[in-house]
């Protein structure tokens, strides 16, 4: 058998659940927001000792005061979020720099030990010139051009000390 309070209480619930869930949707817009947070209102209300003189009104402050904390609470750990994301998007910048440039330090040290004409024709093939072109700069013969950049690749590569990289760098 219902007690008084739990009679009380259920033409209470019937009466302002439809009344305080439409004002946390109003004040939320997310259905699911509104129905736990009414739910939770209604179980404060339940738990609460003293009598209450105007249900009504104690509904629906208390369901303000909570969605209110709830934005405030959805706000800050959004702001957590994106601090989170902005701090771990500029480590990993920093680090794909960081690894750039320290391939980078390892192709010009493998470049700086070429002898200067395997050097200077592989630097102007890989910058787009012809092999007239990288002849008439170096002064190389047409002929002779495709054979020291094919002696320039390998030689960069065993001082670069990565047959895998190769097209990469390359």
């Amino acid at each position: 058998m219902k007690s008084k309070k739990d009679k009380e209480f259920e033409l209470i619930y019937r009466q302002y659940y439809p009344v305080v869930y439409r004002q946390l949707y109003y004040l939320l817009a997310s259905n699911s927001s509104a129905e736990d947070i009414t739910q939770e209102v209604f179980i404060k209300f339940y738990n609460s000792k003293s009598g209450i003189e105007h249900p009504g009104a104690w509904l629906s402050k208390v369901a303000a005061n909570i969605a209110l904390n709830y934005i405030r609470s959805e706000g800050s750990r959004q702001q957590r979020e994106d601090s989170i994301i902005e701090d771990f998007e500029t480590i990993m910048s920093a680090e794909e720099e960081a690894c750039k440039n320290e391939q980078l330090q390892e192709v010009r040290r493998a470049l700086a030990k070429l002898p200067a004409s395997y050097r200077t024709c592989l630097l102007l093939k890989f910058s787009g010139y012809s092999y007239d072109d990288i002849s008439n700069v170096t002064g190389i013969p047409k002929g002779n051009v495709g054979q020291m950049i094919l002696r320039g690749k390998k030689k960069f590569m065993e001082l670069y000390g990565k047959e895998e990289n190769y097209y990469e760098v390359l």
